[in-house]
């Protein structure tokens, strides 16, 4: 059923938006301001001379951007090539869906990539109809990672290539033929679209985390039970294994082929308890624990005093290949004045977690929160060379963004690799109406920056017309 303050804030945002595209009318381009020509390509540019332009001090800023890039895109893939943990899961809480973090941190990856060759091409040709070929494959990885996010953190369909080379060409095609200065106000509005739809999809995300691991009353009880199911499926796993192995010995003759006829084991694998037990294992955190409060001891840990236990088990069939499945599970016995005698609180860590990075303890969902920063620092310089095109400062602003976005998306990659212990995070819902307001909030932040800047456009040259 559909609640009714959804509906509310669906139509409050398209209103919004149509109120928006209505302001446009009579809005006059017929008369636009002289392009930039590039020195390099002798190319018309997408925006006009930079009032009280130093040639150094521009081309400093951008090299500066350059750098910057390098340094995200070597971080990046530093940090993704060696995982020192298993990857975050993605869980979709209305399907019971999970996947790893691994194909969203590649295009994340891939996006910080696509960003460095957009700067290269900056650096060389300008923004213009030249460079949006490159700069189009900039705003192709947002609307990918997009895509997947909104798809429980995975796609595996022929479809979505289509859609992004569709996308891309779509984006090229009318950014060479319209004339400008549409062509420059339609890369710009479409660019920050997946802007904002970026910031709304990782505030999303991050409450619905918060929310989710927040009911728990205690988040060390999330990743205790996370932790439990851990080391009963590594149990259950390694059973299975010797059962299989001493199957297969049994059907195998000294020195001869193995038998073509499987064994009863791997016949009923569908129907093992591990089987089940993974099957299920993706909604095992979907609902709090009913315990009674914050205080209450995990079901299954005694209370009194207890040391750190080391728990291992091999795990041939482990659902997080790469991991050792090691965790220590502390169980700390205070009373509100200090004393040992009281209620058991488990912390449960993996072993080989980093426990800070230059002394920031990262727990769940504080992660996301270098996404929201990361997206919220490239939209601000976007915004601030929209609005005010031919200001020396807005384009300086607009660079630095860059040296503070992209590390950051780099350092969320570290952060996830290497720091976190095993967690999950949860997804928002994706109802049709949400996602219809969550589209209109993206596309009202990209249509009002547009309109602001045609807005200090037209009002400079009101102005300049006057004074002559």
């Amino acid at each position: 059923m559909v609640a009714i303050r959804d509906v509310v804030f669906a139509v409050t945002s398209a209103a919004g938006l149509l109120g928006l595209f209505a302001s446009f009318m009579g809005v006059k381009v017929d008369n636009p301001p002289h392009q930039h020509i590039s020195p390099i390509t002798g190319f018309p540019t997408w925006h006009q001379e930079y009032k009280n332009e130093v040639k150094e001090i521009t081309v400093s800023f951008t090299v500066l951007a350059l750098i910057f890039s390098v340094v995200a895109a070597y971080a990046g893939h530093r940090a993704t090539r060696s995982p020192s943990r298993s990857l975050t899961g993605f869980v979709t809480i209305s399907t019971g869906n999970e996947e790893s973090s691994t194909q969203i941190n590649e295009f994340i990856q891939w996006y910080i990539d696509a960003t460095l060759v957009a700067v290269v091409g900056y650096l060389f040709f300008d923004v213009g109809k030249l460079w949006a070929v490159v700069g189009a494959l900039h705003n192709q990885l947002e609307v990918a990672l997009l895509i997947i996010l909104h798809s429980g953190g995975r796609v595996s369909s022929m479809s979505f290539g289509l859609y992004m080379f569709a996308y891309v060409c779509a984006t090229i095609m009318l950014s060479v033929y319209l004339q400008w200065p549409l062509d420059a106000i339609f890369f710009r509005w479409q660019g920050l679209c997946s802007d904002f739809g970026l910031i709304v999809m990782f505030v999303r995300m991050y409450m619905a985390t918060k929310k989710q691991l927040d009911s728990f009353g205690n988040r060390d009880r999330h990743d205790a039970q996370l932790a439990t199911a851990q080391e009963e499926a590594d149990r259950l796993s390694h059973e299975q294994h010797h059962a299989s192995s001493s199957s297969s010995s049994r059907h195998t003759s000294p020195g001869g082929p193995a038998s073509p006829l499987p064994t009863t084991v791997q016949s009923h694998h569908s129907h093992s308890p591990l089987h089940h037990l993974q099957s299920g294992w993706k909604k095992f955190v979907a609902l709090a624990p009913t315990l009674n409060s914050e205080n209450d001891s995990i079901p299954g840990t005694p209370n009194g005093n207890h040391a750190a236990q080391a728990i291992s088990h091999p795990s041939p069939g482990n659902r997080f290949a790469g991991e050792p499945a090691q965790t220590i599970v502390t169980l700390n016995t205070t009373t509100s004045n200090g004393s040992n005698a009281g209620i058991s609180k488990v912390s449960i860590v993996a072993l080989n977690q980093d426990e800070s990075i230059w002394g920031v303890q990262w727990r769940n969902p504080d992660q996301i929160g270098l996404l929201i920063a990361a997206a919220i620092f490239h939209v601000l310089g976007n915004c601030m060379t929209t609005i005010w095109a031919t200001s020396i400062y807005a384009m300086a602003a607009f660079h630095v963004s860059y040296g503070l976005s992209f590390p950051l998306y780099a350092y969320y990659l570290y952060v996830d690799n290497h720091a976190l212990r095993q967690t999950k995070v949860y997804m928002p819902e994706f109802s049709k109406i949400k996602t219809f307001t969550s589209a209109c909030l993206s596309l009202m932040g990209a249509t009002i920056t547009v309109r602001l800047g045609l807005y200090v456009a037209t009002k400079a040259a009101s102005q300049a017309m006057d004074a002559l």
